[in-house]
């Protein structure tokens, strides 16, 4: 799914370009203000991509501090639903939830793992906990550890 963000985010900071490149050339080149639009979904597109690019880098800078700083934890698993906020050619990735007990603030949190496109019931192996790195002072921050439990799609 990284991969695809990737792709994705780089077609829109290339059309980015070529569109603010081709809307600003033509404006000079012709004096015509209205060829600015054409610039001005350039420019659209190109923060797009920045965005996606963003974003992505910060899930990357995420996982590498989880990784040096984190806490791992055992989240009792809740069962797997599906994320209904991603469609991708009609279907909906599923996710694992899982729920622990802060016990610094005494609050219950619930975590969802990356997004699957298989069931991963039949891999759990009557597993009632999977593992979960936390950030020890912002439960908001993790990522449930699913390598080395479930398989990777082929």
């Amino acid at each position: 799914m990284e991969k695809a963000l990737k792709i994705l985010s780089t077609v829109f900071l290339l059309i980015g370009l070529v569109f603010t490149a081709l809307g600003t050339g033509l404006t000079l080149a012709i004096r015509e203000p209205v060829l600015l639009a054409f610039a001005a979904v350039g420019i659209l597109f190109f923060f797009i991509g920045v965005g996606m690019l963003a974003s992505l880098s910060r899930t990357r800078r995420l996982r590498r501090w989880l990784d040096d700083n984190g806490r791992t934890i055992q989240a009792d698993i809740l069962g797997v639903q599906f994320d209904t906020r991603v469609r991708v050619n009609g279907r909906c990735p599923l996710v694992l939830q899982c729920q622990a007990r802060n016990p610094a603030d005494g609050k219950v949190y619930v975590f969802d793992s990356d997004s699957l496109w298989f069931d991963p019931t039949p891999y759990l192996d009557g597993r009632t906990t999977m593992p979960v790195l936390v950030d020890p002072d912002n439960y908001h921050r993790y990522q449930v550890l699913t390598e080395g439990i479930l398989p990777e799609k082929g």
